[in-house]
């Protein structure tokens, strides 16, 4: 399943960062910007079939820790907020605190503990629900990087591409390996976002950020080989090797919503995605047959169903018959007779958008209950918005346009097909 990634905010004009990830392909989907916690209606639609992960601005979040008896771990809710009345300003009654799962050590434990107003999960609960947004998680946004280790920098006889190794095995970029940079520092708008350990860490205004980090061997995200910051988001959420994070959705903001047993994980969309893909070029071929007369160009039509039929299944020696051996990969994915129809359908519906602009072309596509979504490219937005209208012409369908970016002389866009009932 795609991911949504939000960096919620509480001040007015205090802008919300997003982006959507795509774990199966290890990539970014989409990024951008919002004025403020106002506008998160705008990503409702973004939100719908994908797992979302938030993040509260550091400067409402106070990271701490206790030292606590083992025996005191039993009442963690009574003690916690008991032990730290003295070092905060405001009454304990007013704030809410959240821990990680915490194991049983020794005769003392240290707990980390994260503090945040009740005002301040309120209002951003709030605007969740506003906008029909459904968040099991919500961390402090220090968590949005990656924790590295504390240690000093790599000995004398070790090599840089021993220093990346390591990193590499903990799942992140060679250029961020923690013996390289013991605290990471990401950059959003007029906000830095500093980690300085597996629970410390935190936000500070840009022009504060070298009195705050004076003392850090600080190490910039941006600065690195990275394309994408942001995408080092994704990637610390990703890792198996990070620390448990702090979930601020505890005791009375825990989440109501249950998930569905046996729901499918983001790897089994892929073949999914592949197959639909290969379906496509096989349902709109069968339409062009029947315009084709000459052999010359039905036999080019078929080869190039085979050779997309090859490089969507490369493990695939023997091809012999390209339609019956596609029917046994979606049979394998569990696709009722009535769900592949209903794919077929809204395929075929596509084929007059597609023959008006050539130019368009598929990269992504997934069909779920009755919906077909696909990520498309194209030469120009007027092309894009030429084939939503030409498809839409028919009245049977509803092709529908989600966020579109430009890069380099191209135009990237994703596309929502619904039947029209």
């Amino acid at each position: 399943m795609e991911q949504l990634f939000i960096r919620l905010s509480s001040q007015p004009q205090e802008p919300l960062h997003w982006l959507i990830w795509s774990p199966a392909q290890a990539e970014l989907i989409a990024s951008g910007t919002l004025k403020d916690l106002s506008e998160i209606g705008e990503l409702t639609d973004h939100a719908r079939s994908r797992e979302v992960v938030c993040f509260a601005p550091g400067t409402d979040v106070l990271l701490t820790s206790v030292q606590l008896p083992k025996s005191a771990l039993r009442m963690l809710a009574q003690v916690v907020p008991n032990s730290l009345e003295d070092e905060l300003a405001q009454d304990i009654s007013e704030l809410h605190f959240a821990w990680p799962p915490v194991k049983k050590s020794a005769d003392s434990v240290e707990v980390p503990v994260a503090v945040v107003a009740h005002e301040a999960m309120q209002q951003w609960l709030q605007a969740l629900d506003d906008a029909n947004i459904n968040c099991d998680e919500i961390f402090p946004d220090v968590f949005m990087l990656p924790a590295a280790e504390e240690g000093a920098a790599p000995a004398p006889d070790q090599g840089a591409d021993q220093s990346a190794d390591q990193g590499a095995d903990q799942g992140l970029h060679p250029s961020l390996a923690p013996s390289l940079a013991p605290s990471l520092a990401l950059t959003l708008g007029d906000t830095v976002v500093v980690r300085t350990g597996p629970y410390s860490g935190f936000s500070t205004d840009a022009s504060l950020l070298e009195v705050m980090a004076q003392d850090l061997n600080l190490q910039r995200v941006e600065e690195t080989d990275i394309e994408v910051p942001l995408s080092i988001v994704a990637q610390a959420y990703n890792s198996y090797s990070q620390p448990a994070r702090i979930n601020l959705r505890q005791h009375q903001y825990r989440s109501q919503r249950k998930k569905r047993k046996g729901q499918k994980t983001a790897a089994s969309f892929k073949p999914a995605a592949i197959a639909a893909s290969v379906l496509f070029v096989v349902a709109y071929a069968t339409q062009v047959f029947e315009y084709v007369q000459l052999g010359q160009q039905s036999d080019q039509l078929e080869q190039a169903i085979v050779e997309t039929y090859k490089e969507a299944y490369p493990n695939e020696k023997r091809i012999v018959n390209v339609r019956a051996q596609l029917n046994q990969h979606m049979d394998s994915l569990g696709l009722e007779g009535s769900e592949k129809a209903s794919l077929l359908a809204l395929m075929s519906e596509l084929e007059s958008a597609f023959k008006a602009n050539r130019d368009v072309r598929l990269q992504l596509l997934r069909y779920e209950v009755d919906t077909l979504k696909m990520q498309v490219k194209a030469n120009s937005f007027a092309s894009l918005e030429n084939f939503r209208k030409v498809a839409n012409q028919s009245g049977t369908i509803t092709v529908e346009q989600g966020p579109v970016n430009n890069q380099a002389g191209a135009v990237s866009g994703a596309l929502t097909v619904k039947k029209d009932s």
